[in-house]
């Protein structure tokens, strides 16, 4: 709450993009001072010197600051005169860093407006990404399967949480994962949905024995059968039946697969590239 006796201080985002990165750094800034009264103002799509000179002239009025992230050279020594000739103290968020990049990889920027919005607007979507597949692991949220651009089946211990965090936080798309369970018909939300987005996960008897037998070390309390080699056998002929039964699902053996190759082949199972697929969802 604004105290009335605490005179305003102004703060001007400019940005050649959204300027939404630029303000979430001052923000996280501004969390390190007990200080009230202090207005932010964003101004996005700043791209002549013009638009810099009012800016400038509005801030030197109200005794305030800019900071900016702009890419284009011309513009950032815009900003440096004219705040010289107001007086007007600015901080540049983006100009140093784009500097000591440019010496250390000896490259150019390509000075493209609006990249750095691009970059966090897919962070931020990975972010939500990872999100939706922890919240949909293990069968969760099954009303809400519909959503999802891959949902991932299989036995116990056949990588489906790890494949479906990969693909959330490196390709950005939405995963669900269900288990088979031995003697369980899989649940009715998973025929519900677009047939071809399911990929089921099999693996070798023999591989899928010992990482179970490895996880039963690992707890405390746990059903015995989970590790022995013929319950294992008897729930991977259980699960083949019901891929059998759904010849428009994906099938992978991950057998000697790194997550990595794993996930190539469910994007190029499922569509063909994860850009295709990231585009149908949008």
């Amino acid at each position: 709450m604004k105290s009335s006796n605490i005179q305003a201080k102004y703060i001007w985002v400019i940005s050649d993009g959204s300027g939404s990165t630029a303000e979430r750094v001052l923000q996280a800034s501004l969390v390190q001072f007990e200080q009230e009264n202090v207005i932010v103002e964003r101004i996005p799509d700043v791209r002549t010197k013009g638009q810099i000179k009012d800016i400038i002239e509005r801030a030197s009025k109200h005794k305030g600051l800019v900071a900016y992230t702009l890419v284009s050279t011309k513009l950032r020594n815009e900003i440096a005169t004219r705040s010289n000739e107001y007086n007007v103290p600015t901080v540049d968020l983006l100009g140093p860093l784009l500097t000591s990049l440019s010496n250390f990889l000896a490259s150019s920027p390509e000075a493209k407006p609006g990249l750095l919005d691009k970059l966090d607007h897919h962070y931020f979507k990975r972010i939500d990404a990872v999100g939706f597949a922890v919240k949909h692991d293990d069968g969760q949220r099954l009303e809400d399967l519909r959503r999802a651009d891959v949902v991932i089946t299989g036995v116990s211990r056949t990588s489906k949480t790890p494949l479906s965090m990969y693909l959330a936080y490196n390709m950005g798309l939405l995963v669900a994962n269900i288990p088979i369970v031995l003697g369980l018909d899989p649940p009715t939300e998973l025929f519900k949905i677009h047939q071809k987005k399911i990929v089921g996960l099999t693996v070798k008897p023999d591989l899928l024995v010992s990482l179970r037998q490895t996880r039963l070390a690992q707890l405390a309390h746990a059903d015995i059968n989970y590790g022995d080699a013929k319950h294992v056998k008897d729930e991977l002929k259980y699960s083949h039946e019901i891929f059998r039964k759904n010849p428009k699902w994906s099938l992978i053996d991950i057998t000697g697969k790194a997550i990595e190759e794993m996930a190539n082949e469910v994007c190029s199972l499922i569509i063909g590239s994860r850009e295709d697929l990231l585009e149908q969802r949008e």
